[in-house]
């Protein structure tokens, strides 16, 4: 398409409010009537009122096809729903056509019909979509944790119901500690706002297509920082210390969207570790002690971990149902090690070729995956560097740390020296 036709038949974006059609603004309103075509969804389709050229809103692809048709002979506009600059087609758009200007008119978005009803000002709200994203319950109930207020655009599974079931049976009672306000068919005349403990909604439905707003009078801050061995329960379980913690989480590169597995995670440190840094990813805490699984969960509680689920029993035993790893961290293999990462790859080979067979069996992160072995006793360092040199792992590396910590002695301090602990880190 020539400049001068870029310009005279320009691409709106234009909102359509909350769905109503006194919501829609004048501005608005007169750039529909200007188009020479209408983009639609059913719902909004009237909106667009006598307008002689409506194109249904159904397959994306099909639907811009026919728009770049229509834009030789005049302007288009697409009737969004809410406001385009939340989860709207703005983005579809501007990759369509790069470079070229499009002409964004701003709606009221349900968003702002929520809050308005709920009377709560939206500024330091965080905005979640379940409408036709992926959208973890973890990271939903770990923001929901956190900040004032949580909006959840719902949609498909990830509807009210879902919300609050998951808030109802959240990690450290968080459901008793936030109020629920669902908004359903906002600005309509049959529209409904309900609000109420997590616990009480949560056997309802709702519209498909409802806002659900989480109000937390007290939002959590999590520790400054990694947490310190003094925050942990420890009781007689041995403990992966602080200053080796920062060093594993260094070396296993977590990253958003990760799905770390901590085998023999004893206490949880390096779990809960894990899980605060960073709270976008899985973590799965492997242990067979009866004693450290009560632990475990003690301080998953206490730093409010929606993000960790907690495994009992040997890890040979666990490992075929947990989720495929991006990340794997071995503390504690109880004699197993060597088993422990001649399966790992076995199981990870079996993914691959999955992916490449287009078997049903979930497939794992693309990527590799990054190992990390803890060794304190001789046996372990050897055992795990036997296995890591071998075939499936690659740039073994290891990393040796030396603590000496002070104690008092009288009016004095005395430095006093731990174990040493030697980090192998390889890829497989």
């Amino acid at each position: 398409m020539t400049e001068r036709l870029r310009a005279e038949h320009p691409i709106w974006v234009i909102g359509a409010g909350p769905g109503a059609e006194d919501q829609l603004t004048p501005a608005a309103r007169a750039a529909l009537a200007r188009a020479g075509c209408v983009v639609a969804a059913a719902r909004h389709a009237g909106l667009a009122g006598a307008h002689p050229n409506v194109i249904p809103l159904k397959s994306i692809p099909e639907t811009l096809d026919r728009v770049e048709r229509e834009l030789e002979r005049g302007s288009a506009a697409f009737l969004v729903s809410g406001d385009p600059g939340i989860y709207s087609l703005l983005p579809v758009l501007k990759k369509r056509w790069p470079g070229r200007a499009l002409r964004v008119l701003p709606g009221i978005g349900s968003l702002q019909s929520l809050c308005a009803a709920a009377g709560e000002t939206w500024d330091d709200a965080a905005i979640l979509s379940g409408h036709g994203k992926p959208l973890s319950a973890a990271r939903f109930l770990s923001t929901a944790e956190r900040r004032r207020l949580t909006v959840l655009f719902c949609g498909g599974d990830r509807s009210p119901r879902w919300a609050c079931e998951a808030l109802a049976g959240a990690v450290g009672g968080l459901g008793s500690r936030v109020e629920v306000v669902v908004g359903e068919r906002l600005s309509y005349p049959d529209e409904r706002v309900t609000r109420g403990a997590p616990a009480d909604l949560a056997g309802r439905d709702f519209d498909p297509l409802s806002l659900t707003l989480v109000c937390n009078a007290e939002p959590w801050t999590p520790p400054f920082g990694r947490p310190r061995d003094a925050d942990f329960e420890r009781g007689e379980t041995p403990m992966t210390r602080e200053e080796v913690r920062s060093v594993i989480l260094d070396r296993l590169e977590l990253r958003p969207g990760a799905v770390f597995w901590d085998i023999g995670a004893g206490t949880g440190s390096v779990s809960a570790a894990a899980a605060l840094a960073c709270p976008e990813a899985e973590v799965h805490a492997v242990e067979c002690d009866p004693a450290a699984l009560a632990l475990l969960d003690r301080n998953r509680e206490r730093f409010r971990l929606h993000n960790m689920a907690i495994h009992p029993g040997r890890a040979l035993s666990v490992l075929d149902a947990l989720p495929n790893p991006t990340h794997v961290f071995v503390g504690g293999s109880g004699g197993e090690l060597s088993e422990l990462l001649l399966r790992l790859l076995y199981l990870l080979r079996l993914s691959r070729l999955s992916r490449l067979s287009r078997l049903p069996r979930p497939s794992v992160r693309d990527g590799a995956v990054r190992v990390v072995v803890s060794a304190v006793t001789l046996q372990t360092l050897s055992e795990a560097v036997t296995a890591m040199s071998g075939p499936g792992y690659r740039e073994l590396e290891a990393v040796q740390l030396a603590v000496s910590a002070s104690r008092p002695l009288g009016r004095s301090l005395l430095m006093t020296a731990r174990n040493p602990v030697t980090l192998l880190c390889a890829w497989c």
